[in-house]
């Protein structure tokens, strides 16, 4: 690896910082898309002259998640925390997590993406930058500078690169699918070196399929019976999460983990009446599925009184029959 190749490599690693999520969405309907304890797969690759790496890192959030402001109008208003960095095999990385001084965090916000391109259109302090077209995947931005200076210490001045940079997003997590650098000698354009960080495993994140549900008949039962409930089996490949809604409020949710897990609803504890119960399905993507069951409750003295009222005519009949005979 050469004196430039191992610049590059050294300038072009610098600061892994980013934001932690936690749940709850500001005024401006930003929220975190993931959770502490995340881990994100990643191809990096590096390559300069005589040299090449290519290696599997993850890269994990194992800090205190801090909370994002109700009102952001500055890109350096989005909250920053460390992010840390290993090798497949446990190793944790050493000068390399240098590489990420070419983009503004490792993840980002999600809920408000417009605001976000203008928060980085009008705040970034970089030269001839770009936004990526509309994408309903991934969102990114790029930008090129011909004023980098590179040198034997990485501060005097030993001779001038132009970089090109490309950052993009996974519009479900916020967090970072792809990142590139390419570095070129200003004068001979002669190729310096280029790192790449590639994200694995998001073919379910992309998918745009939603799941399947099937329709459990409705309900009917007496007040006070027991053994009633609603099985709904959903299916998809990467499952996520659910919502129930009873009469369109929000009654429960949660993680939607298996492919073949069902979901049951016990509505014992009904009182007379009649109910909407929705199940909401959704996969990591966010496709969705939905589904609704009607439920009756019928009151306890029902059928006692339909009881009543046919032996009241019974009654009735006999004492008319009785009257008839007597004339």
């Amino acid at each position: 690896m050469n004196l430039v190749s191992k610049v590059v490599v050294v300038l072009l690693l610098t600061s892994l910082v980013c934001v932690i999520p936690v749940t709850a969405q500001t005024d401006q309907g930003f929220e975190w898309g993931f959770e502490q304890d995340d881990a994100f797969h990643f191809m990096m690759h590096v390559n300069g002259t005589g040299f090449q790496l290519d290696e599997e890192i993850y890269l994990d959030l194992n800090d205190t998640l801090p909370s994002i402001p109700d009102s952001m109008d500055d890109w350096s208003q989005i909250p920053n925390v460390t992010i840390d960095a290993f090798y497949a095999n446990g190793t944790r990385l050493g000068i390399e997590v240098l590489m990420f001084v070419a983009m503004y965090n490792a993840h980002l916000p999600i809920g408000n993406w417009d605001l976000l391109s203008t928060l980085a259109e009008t705040t970034h302090d970089v030269e001839n930058f770009t936004l990526d077209p509309d994408d309903s995947c991934f969102w990114g931005y790029s930008w090129e500078d011909d004023n980098w200076v590179l040198s034997g210490d990485g501060w005097t001045i030993w001779s001038n690169y132009t970089l090109y940079v490309h950052v993009d997003y996974l519009k479900t997590d916020g967090f970072l699918t792809h990142y590139s650098v390419d570095a070129y000698n200003t004068t001979t354009m002669a190729d310096a070196g280029e790192i790449t960080l590639e994200r694995l495993d998001l073919e379910k994140y992309i998918e745009t399929t939603n799941p399947s549900l099937n329709h459990p008949d409705n309900i009917m039962f007496i007040e006070g019976q027991e053994g009633n409930s609603i099985t709904w089996q959903p299916y998809d490949e990467n499952p996520g999460s659910y919502e129930i809604l009873v009469d369109g409020e929000l009654h429960r949710s949660g993680l939607w983990n298996l492919t073949s897990e069902a979901i049951v609803e016990i509505v014992d504890h009904l009182t007379v009446g009649n109910y909407n119960y929705t199940l909401i399905v959704y996969d990591v993507r966010g496709n969705s599925a939905s589904d609704t069951v009607m439920v009756t409750v019928q009151p306890a003295t029902s059928m006692p009184l339909v009881l009543i009222s046919v032996l009241a005519g019974v009654g009735v009949f006999v004492v008319v029959v009785a009257v008839f005979r007597r004339r």
